[in-house]
């Protein structure tokens, strides 16, 4: 790797890439444990459900790791002076100014998807292929070399971005000064929580920038791969005892018959193949998973950009990001992965598409509260709606519904 870092432009627009790249992969992979089954009535066998059960737990806890590495990148962000970013390309998008071989979907569980996961955490010595790319992948023309602002940067893995992230924080500390370089505010008490719950400690200083970018790395791809703990080796453990199973019944199909890439309509900003959900009631169900997703994203944003909040004020967001995680996000898409696609597809489901709005961190106090608050009771009341209409939504609405009445108290 030749590419350096001297501006702290540079800096934070890679450091915005990587964010964008956790946060894609942190959606990319939940919505592939999203689609697993959950119970024998959907045709496995109980040793198999057993297996696919575990496969759901390692997907949905590496989709955390990823949560966690996203909110290192936006610490970062934050401590060298700018915003916390939590925008990104809707689905499918491709990565052509840090890792241009490289594009990241929505796609359910199956053999070429885990192949896919296994290459995006593979170890820098490794030269696996990405088993799914564009049609044409995109390039960067034209100059390569910006002398007073951010390069493209054509890196082959994640640990080539954060060895450069490491480097041009480095660079910076030698040239400006470590006070001169982390000049933006201390992480609150409540923050410092959130992170050390989850095993980590937010970058705010040359020391926790270099023990954070080697934990993430160590995390993804481990020592040369060769870390069970780590998530290349936790993918390839997952595809091995699926060829096993697959080899012992040639029939066994794990997950259900999730439309890749689904979406209620043309995502906005979006680019790249996707599938139209059409059923009425899963492109409603859709649209409120969406629109939960973006509130999740504004109390993110909002945890790193406290202003006047008290301690309890700043806690109410860390219990709030959970409860709409655990409480929302997972049931409805989950639901969504058993509710019908729509006549355009018969046999297939649909699932959440992650949509992204051009997302800013609301920037003062007052109006962020006031702002979420209502829209908190917006989504309850919507919920409340959905659930009169009956059938198999009835329960796991309800229970979103009263999640999102709670939330909207919290915050009023």
């Amino acid at each position: 790797m030749t590419e350096k870092i001297t501006l702290r432009e540079e800096l934070i627009f890679l450091l915005n890439h990587a964010a964008e790249l956790e946060h894609s992969l942190c959606c990319s992979y939940l919505f592939t444990a999203m689609t697993l089954k959950d119970t024998v009535e959907d045709g496995v066998t109980p040793e198999q459900l057993a297996a696919i059960k575990a496969w759901k737990r390692i997907l949905n806890g590496i989709a955390i790791d990823e949560m966690m590495h996203l909110a290192i990148v936006n610490s970062l962000l934050v401590a060298v002076g700018s915003a916390p970013h939590f925008d990104r390309p809707n689905f499918p998008h491709d990565c052509v100014y840090y890792m241009p071989e490289l594009i990241i979907g929505l796609e359910p569980f199956n053999e070429i998807t885990m192949q896919h996961f296994i290459a995006v955490e593979q170890p820098q010595d490794a030269d696996l292929p990405y088993p799914i790319t564009p049609e044409g992948i995109r390039k960067v023309e034209g100059a390569m070399v910006n002398q007073i602002g951010p390069d493209p940067h054509l890196l082959e893995s994640q640990g080539d971005i954060y060895g450069l992230i490491a480097q041009g924080v480095r660079t910076l500390c030698s040239r400006l000064g470590e006070e001169n370089v982390f000049i933006g505010p201390v992480p609150r008490p409540a923050v410092m929580r959130f992170f050390e719950s989850n095993g980590w400690e937010p970058a705010w200083n040359l020391q926790s920038t270099i023990k954070a970018v080697v934990q993430i790395v160590e995390q993804g791809e481990g020592a040369s791969g060769d870390n069970p703990d780590c998530h290349y080796s936790k993918f390839k453990g997952i595809l091995d005892q699926y060829y096993a199973l697959r080899a012992a019944d040639p029939t066994f199909e794990p997950a259900h018959s999730v439309l890749r890439n689904p979406f209620s309509r043309t995502p906005p900003e979006g680019h790249g193949e996707f599938n139209l959900i059409t059923d009425p009631l899963a492109v409603d169900v859709s649209d409120l998973f969406n629109e939960a997703y973006v509130a999740l994203l504004n109390v993110f944003a909002r945890m790193f950009v406290l202003t006047d909040e008290t301690e309890e004020e700043a806690n109410k967001l860390v219990e709030i990001s959970y409860a709409l995680m655990v409480e929302t996000l997972l049931p409805l898409g989950e639901l969504l992965c058993r509710l019908p696609a729509g006549p355009a597809t018969p046999g297939r489901t649909a699932g959440p598409s992650f949509v992204v709005k051009t997302m800013h961190a609301l920037p003062y106090k007052t109006a962020a509260w006031r702002m979420l608050n209502e829209r908190f009771t917006e989504l309850g009341n919507h919920s409340g709606e959905m659930a009169q209409t009956g059938g198999d939504v009835v329960r796991p609405v309800r229970a979103v519904q009263q999640a999102f009445k709670r939330i909207a108290a919290m915050m009023a």
